[in-house]
């Protein structure tokens, strides 16, 4: 199974600042993540991607950080692993976008890859407004990162995967544009999603 980005996050900062615990740290997060997988069996294979990759072992790693210290010091840290990931992602993208007219293709791939990889089959649902001529305009009404968090009783965790996305595609280069004013981790009734050229 390829490397979890929060639960290697996770082992080097128990490794650092609770040397002397980090075998029991590692076996209650190992625990809880084994845990949370149980209460998740029957779900589809999208939303698995969605809950492996992220939401359990953000949800898991909250949890027993929260054993050794405060709960908004535990948040802040895993909101810090969420938010270095998404940076590392952002790098990556603006150096595709330096490929001369690129900035053209962001739009039309949250277009097709949107419905693929955050539809109905991974437990999202989405209002579409327009998906072409270089915008790309949807509310997302479920969403199983919001769903989840609530559902094991942390929806403060939610919105450190809202931010990384703000963190990863706002502000990319001057003919793109990233809108975004609601989200559902954030209290909103919807994720309000936006990712155009400009002038559109």
């Amino acid at each position: 199974m390829k490397r979890n980005y929060i639960i290697a996050a996770f082992r080097e900062t128990v490794a650092q600042q609770f040397p002397e615990q980090s075998v029991e740290l590692n076996r209650l997060l190992d625990e809880k993540l084994s845990r949370l997988r149980s209460m998740h069996l029957n779900a589809s294979k999208g939303k698995q991607f969605h809950l492996e990759s992220q939401i359990l072992p953000g949800i898991a790693a909250y949890e027993t950080l929260q054993t050794v210290m405060p709960k908004d010091e535990a948040l802040q840290t895993v909101h810090g692993y969420v938010a270095e990931h998404a940076w590392t992602m952002r790098k990556t993208i603006l150096k595709l976008l330096k490929v001369p007219g690129l900035y053209h293709l962001p739009p039309v791939l949250f277009s097709k890859l949107t419905p693929k990889f955050y539809g109905e089959a991974a437990g999202f649902a989405a209002t579409e407004y327009q998906t072409s001529g270089g915008v790309w305009r949807i509310d997302m009404t479920k969403c199983p990162y919001h769903d989840t968090c609530v559902e094991h009783g942390c929806p403060e965790l939610c919105p450190c995967f809202c931010n990384s996305d703000d963190i990863a595609y706002d502000d990319l280069h001057p003919k793109l544009v990233w809108h975004r004013t609601k989200t559902l981790g954030r209290g909103n009734e919807c994720c309000d999603f936006c990712l155009k050229l400009a002038g559109k």
